[in-house]
C-alpha cells in the first residue's frame, strides 16, 4: 500500500505541474534560472563547503529546468538571469533558493531514512 500512495503522490504532483498556466510555467522557469545563477556564482567561492552546496543545488535546479524547458540554452539563459539581478535581488534570491534547498533537503533525509539499510557484502 505505501508504494501505491507514493505513486499516487508522484502522479498528483506531475498533474499539478502540467496544469500550470503558461505564465506560471514561465515564472517558475525564470525563478529556477535565477537559482541556477545563484548556485553558479556561489560555486565560484573558494570555500569547499559552499562549492559542494552550490553543486548539489545546481543539479537540483538543472533537473527542474531540463524537465520543464528542455529546449532552453542553459548557459546563456543563466547568464542573462544573473545579469538582470541587482545585488539586493541576488541576495534575496540566494535566501529563497537556499530555503527551497533546505525544504527539499528534509525530504531527502526522509527518503534516506525510509530506505532499507544496505547489507554488508559477505
Amino acid at each position: 500500500m505505501p508504494k501505491f500512495r507514493n505513486c499516487f503522490a508522484a502522479a498528483a504532483l506531475f498533474a499539478a505541474a502540467l496544469a500550470q498556466s503558461p505564465a506560471q510555467a514561465q515564472d517558475t522557469r525564470d525563478a529556477d534560472l535565477r537559482c541556477m545563477a545563484v548556485m553558479a556564482k556561489i560555486n565560484q567561492l573558494t570555500d569547499p563547503k559552499h562549492q559542494l552546496e552550490s553543486l548539489i543545488g545546481g543539479y537540483y535546479f538543472l533537473g527542474r529546468l531540463q524537465a520543464t524547458a528542455p529546449e532552453l540554452k542553459l548557459g546563456p539563459s543563466t547568464v542573462d538571469a544573473y545579469g538582470k539581478m541587482s545585488p539586493a535581488q541576488f541576495l534575496s534570491e540566494t535566501q529563497r533558493c537556499e530555503q527551497e534547498m533546505r525544504t527539499n533537503g528534509h525530504t531527502m533525509v526522509e527518503i534516506g531514512t525510509a530506505m532499507p539499510k544496505a547489507q554488508p557484502d559477505k
